[in-house]
């Protein structure tokens, strides 16, 4: 029991070290990748956690088998899933919501994340409230630009 306490709090502990939403998606894609699933599942925002494992035990399906499949979503073949933070539009931040563009092979998916205590996690769902948080932020450009232009 000691060990996994101290296992949980270097994961704890490490996961302060990443500062960008790609950084954490990359690092849950090699997790993924390696079949590491204690360390994937730490990447994951507590309020996605929480409802994946609940809507797993609802369908009687073991967490370990419900972390297995979400990890084979996060890489490619066993390659983890690549981010260029340079090219356009790979990593876009508003506010506490971030999307981030990732290649999966010749496919390009987006996942979304979000700051929790400090730390940028994978929000499952998130999609909808970075768009808003998206819009606001374009909204007050905009007014802002109209300031300066009178």
């Amino acid at each position: 029991m000691k060990r996994l306490l101290l296992a949980v709090a270097v994961l704890l502990l490490a996961s302060g070290c990443r500062d960008s939403p790609d950084e954490v998606l990359v690092e849950a894609s090699e997790a993924a990748a390696r079949g590491d699933l204690p360390e994937m599942r730490a990447l994951f925002s507590i309020s996605t956690t929480q409802r994946l494992e609940h809507a797993w035990r609802a369908e009687g399906l073991r967490e370990g088998a419900g972390w297995q499949t979400l990890a084979s979503r996060l890489h490619f073949g066993k390659k983890p899933l690549e981010v260029d933070p340079a090219a356009k539009g790979a990593v876009v931040i508003h506010g506490d919501y971030a999307k981030v563009v990732a290649q999966a092979g010749v496919d390009k998916r987006d996942y979304y994340l979000r700051k929790e205590d400090g730390v940028w996690r994978i929000e499952l769902g998130a999609g909808a409230r970075f768009r808003k948080a998206q819009a606001e932020a374009e909204a007050a450009a905009g007014k802002a630009k109209e300031g300066e232009d009178e």
